[in-house]
């Protein structure tokens, strides 16, 4: 804050913009012709604007850079609903202006859970042909914007929304990195599939567009679209496919998700908020990998107390045993694990209600004298999904699901894993929310699997520790194809997914499945710090990881799952990835390679810490196991890592 404040270009910058801002409120009355409104909005820094402005009518906006070049757009705004439209003939009747807004943001989990950032806010009051009006807000921040529609609306009116016209137009073509929308089915959609390369304006090949976040190279700048929200009654949206002109449009949810029920479009009584569309911008890989963007624009915490909210990482036994959560011998030896890694908790998964060679209470009791804490498994359904396993039918109704938080409060146990929506429809939406928000009442952290991504509820809702909507670990079992696509997508995934928000990867997993890795030792631990998680699920047997050299089951066993800061130290898109992270004065660095050929890193860990040792675990010359080792910190150190290799380290500070 200091850097800016003290900058005397930004202070000239930010008189001009007051006098210009002044000049346009002026001339933008309610008389005014709907072809004067035109205004451009600076990010804090100057490093791009938004230019928003009406012609004929239809309401615009582009993106421009430091030299007012269009990098993207012009493309439409616009919102329409069965009662009104707010897409033509408009006319702007108001503006409201604020500058150097300060928004302070701590998170319990994250890649950087304090943050301080400084935006700019405008409101644009519209008018259509019906004299009734739609309201345009824009932030603008270093990093990215983000705007939203408001619809004032008598509160015993219901409207349902037709159409956003909302557009993200590339005008210079170029590359992107997507991840195909799924189509309706008993498992879908989930946020599942697996992120790759395209050319922009490439089918989708699920021919149902593409999912947020999405994330685009125009060739000098990246773009990552996503959203934030919803925080009030509405649906969540996703890209339809794109145009031969690299045009992409919002889409709804497709009408057969969820089982049929619910309209895709949705339907609302009162006033109508939809999500923040959110854009992050920039010229390199960093910032990109930084931003937060989703969370700064979210609502703050709902109030009350967070002590009891604590990362950390987990053990769990489904992945390598599908049937121990149903049996308390096979559940043992990873609740054993978790208290000889010294990790906080272990994952209870699917059916544990019907539960042989003892009871659900005696597994609590037996973690508890291992000072280990329980998470357990439970499906979202209700009649939105027919997935048996269970428990089910307990929370998508309130009063059942309050009685069992009531339980599980009582019992001791830490969490819920909450499985199966299926669905971003406006109810399915508001179903994430009263889970988190009965869940924060009676102290227990929510896990979100076959789910949505993340929109800025971890935010308003502390407990809310990761959620899944990725293609993880677990694929190994039956995606035949994903052994082969693993190495790049988890080399995209810090620049897509993992940017909005906590990722159940389920990583670090040597174990040979149905579809062997590709991937070596070292690249598995490595994914215990590239991908970030407030809750880490290890997803591997004790047996594999007691087989570790010592030193490298230390560090497993001391490793943090939130952080005070994240910094990428080196990236190629779905090449290469070298991550550090730093927990109080400890920094740990982990590096992946995509690419099929060995490589020799040179690294400036003097960067991070002047003095002491990398001690770090990496691939082995035979590939068959994890080699550690040690050097002292240098203005460049060497790391060799194998063809689809890596390596986890921490820097040990000199005694």
């Amino acid at each position: 804050m200091s850097t800016i404040m003290n900058n005397p270009i930004y202070w000239l910058r930010s008189i001009r913009l007051y006098f210009f801002t002044l000049l346009l409120c002026m001339a933008c009355s309610p008389l005014s012709n709907s072809e004067k409104f035109n205004i451009t909005m600076e990010s804090p820094e100057g490093h791009f604007s938004v230019n928003i402005y009406l012609k004929y009518g239809l309401l615009h906006y582009a993106v421009l850079n430091q030299s007012e070049e269009v990098v993207m757009g012009p493309s439409s705004l616009g919102i329409k609903t069965d009662r009104q439209d707010y897409t033509t003939m408009l006319r702007c009747s108001k503006q409201e202006h604020e500058q150097d807004l300060l928004e302070n943001m701590v998170l319990i989990s994250g890649k950087k859970t304090n943050r301080t950032a400084i935006y700019h806010q405008s409101k644009f009051t519209f008018v259509n042909s019906q004299e009734r009006e739609m309201v345009l807000e824009v932030r603008t921040f270093q990093d990215g914007f983000a705007f939203r529609y408001f619809i004032p609306e008598h509160a015993n009116n219901w409207s349902q929304v037709q159409e956003e016209s909302t557009e993200f137009y590339f005008p210079q073509g170029g590359l992107s990195w997507l991840q195909p929308y799924d189509q309706a089915s008993e498992w879908t959609p989930a946020y599942e599939n697996i992120y790759e390369e395209y050319k922009m304006a490439s089918p989708s090949p699920t021919q149902n567009g593409w999912c947020l976040p999405a994330l685009f190279d125009s060739g000098n700048k990246y773009f990552l679209i996503s959203e934030s929200g919803p925080f009030t009654p509405y649906a969540a949206m996703h890209l339809a496919e794109g145009s031969k002109k690299e045009l992409y449009r919002l889409a709804w949810p497709d009408a057969m998700d969820a089982n049929g029920l619910y309209d895709a479009k949705p339907r609302i009584q009162g006033d109508i908020t939809t999500p923040w569309r959110c854009i992050t911008i920039t010229e390199d890989l960093s910032t990109l990998f930084s931003s937060d963007l989703v969370n700064l624009v979210a609502p703050p915490p709902v109030s009350g107390d967070t002590d009891w909210i604590a990362t950390g990482l987990s053990s769990w036994s489904w992945l390598t045993d599908h049937d121990s959560p149903q049996d308390f011998e096979k559940l043992k030896p990873y609740i054993d694990l978790s208290a000889r890694m010294q990790w906080p908790y272990a994952l209870i998964d699917a059916n544990w209600d019907n539960m042989s060679n003892g009871s659900i209470e005696e597994v609590i009791q037996y973690a508890e004298e291992r000072d280990v804490g329980l998470f357990l498994w439970y499906n979202s359904g209700g009649k939105h999904n027919v997935v048996t396993e269970a428990p089910r039918n307990l929370l998508h109704d309130a009063y059942a699901r309050k009685k069992e938080f009531e339980r599980l409060q009582k019992w001791g146990v830490k969490g819920i894993k909450v499985d199966f929506f299926q669905s971003d429809k406006k109810e399915i939406m508001a179903l994430y929310l009263d889970i988190l928000k009965d869940a924060m009442d009676y102290h227990l952290m929510v896990n979100f699997h076959g789910c949505t991504i993340p929109r800025g509820w971890a935010r308003m809702y502390p407990n809310l520790i990761t959620m899944e909507a990725v293609r993880g670990e677990e694929v190994y079992y039956f995606g035949k194809n994903f052994p082969q696509k693993a190495p790049v997508a988890n080399c995209i995934l810090p620049f897509t997914r993992n940017v909005v928000g906590s990722m159940d990867y389920t990583p670090t997993v040597f174990t040979t499945f149905d579809h062997p890795h590709l991937t070596t030792m070292g690249h598995e631990l490595a994914l215990a710090l590239i991908f970030e998680s407030g809750v880490q699920h290890m997803g591997d047997s004790p047996e594999m990881y007691d087989a570790l050299p010592i030193q490298t089951r230390e560090l497993l066993s001391e490793l943090p799952a939130s952080w005070e800061e994240s910094r990428l130290l080196q990236a190629r898109i779905g090449k290469e990835v070298i991550v550090a992270r730093r927990s109080g004065n400890a920094w740990y660095v982990a590096g992946i390679n995509g690419e099929d050929f060995p490589k020799t890193w040179k690294l400036n860990l003097g960067a991070l810490q002047k003095f002491g040792a990398f001690n770090f675990s990496t691939d082995t010359p035979s590939l068959t196991g994890v080699s550690v080792q040690k050097i002292a910190i240098q203005s460049s150190n060497a790391v060799r890592v194998s063809a689809y290799g890596g390596f986890l380290g921490k820097i040990e500070l000199p005694s």
